[in-house]
């Protein structure tokens, strides 16, 4: 071989060395660069959970405060349902509100001990009426959480939903969280979007508030309560029933009586709270939420979930 043309194999190898230590060290800075950002986002994140766990414990302590010191009733009108509007934090701002979940219709009393509660069921097929939403709705969500696996005239159990891709079963338990609704046959996201406000997913014996109820929810108490009447009993968001009686005294002045059996879970204050978290850390977003209870002497945490946005 020539002097030249090894002049030229070792100007090639030079380059090839030169070419794959550039190879090695753009990924290296990329797997370092990637792992710096990794890091700084969990550790951002962690933050951002922080907050929300003290976002938490302002609910709670303002929620004791408004049962040691309040009226005895909780409305709309009340501190806690006041949106805290953002606060600056080092590196960010945080904010949230609360929202009253025993105005909503809780899924989990349209069973009993097993069996479907008339009122319950009753209720719930006014509430979709209201809402506009197809009435089959009421067999297919009782099946979800019913024992056995009989579905009802209009409802779905697991041979229906075996047929999906992926295949899956029915809960054939109680909800432990309303987006589990998107697994029920016939619950579409426009349906999922309009009904998923006015539920909840709580102990049976939460009860309802009719101070917070919605105008569906209003509705859905008894046969008749058009919704010019639902707007009137609900004050526009802002009702103060005091007792049971000014509500039934109102609708029995409007030719409308509860079913005696009814008057059972319906009270004038709350024991559970959807809390949010809206946490923004160095230009990202994070939105937390936690259901809460609130008890005689003080409170408790009973879920969390986290997502993100932006």
């Amino acid at each position: 071989m020539s002097a030249c043309r090894q002049r030229g194999v070792a100007l090639l190898l030079a380059l090839l060395i030169v070419a794959l230590a550039a190879l090695i060290a753009t990924r290296l800075f990329g797997l370092t660069a990637a792992g710096i950002s990794r890091t700084e986002s969990q550790a951002r994140l962690q933050d951002a959970y922080l907050l929300s766990q003290g976002m938490e414990d302002f609910a709670l302590a303002l929620l004791q405060r408004d049962l040691d010191e309040g009226d005895g009733i909780d409305t709309r009108n009340d501190q806690w349902a006041r949106p805290l509007p953002p606060l600056p934090v080092p590196g960010g701002q945080v904010g949230g509100a609360l929202d009253d979940l025993d105005g909503r219709f809780n899924l989990n009393t349209l069973l009993r001990n097993g069996v479907r509660d008339p009122v319950a069921q009753a209720r719930f097929a006014r509430l979709l009426a209201a809402l506009e939403l197809p009435t089959t709705l009421l067999d297919t969500i009782s099946d979800w959480i019913d024992a056995d696996s009989q579905a009802a005239t209009q409802g779905a159990e697991d041979l229906d939903y075996l047929r999906a891709d992926p295949p899956y079963r029915a809960a054939n338990r109680p909800f432990a969280h309303v987006s589990e609704l998107r697994r029920v046959r016939g619950v579409t996201p426009e349906v999922y979007a309009r009904l998923a406000p006015e539920v909840s997913a709580l102990p049976p014996d939460a009860g309802v508030n009719i101070n917070t109820l919605s105008t569906a929810g209003m509705m859905s108490l008894a046969d008749g309560i058009s919704l010019e009447l639902a707007k009137r009993l609900t004050r526009g968001g802002a009702a103060q029933y005091r007792s049971m009686t000014e509500l039934v005294d109102e609708l029995s002045q409007a030719g409308i009586f509860l079913d005696p059996a009814a008057l059972q879970d319906l009270k004038v204050s709350s024991r559970y709270f959807l809390a949010r978290s809206d946490v923004e850390l160095g230009g990202r977003h994070y939105r937390f939420y936690s259901l809460l209870q609130r008890a005689g002497r003080g409170g408790r945490v009973l879920q969390r979930m986290q997502t993100g946005w932006e």
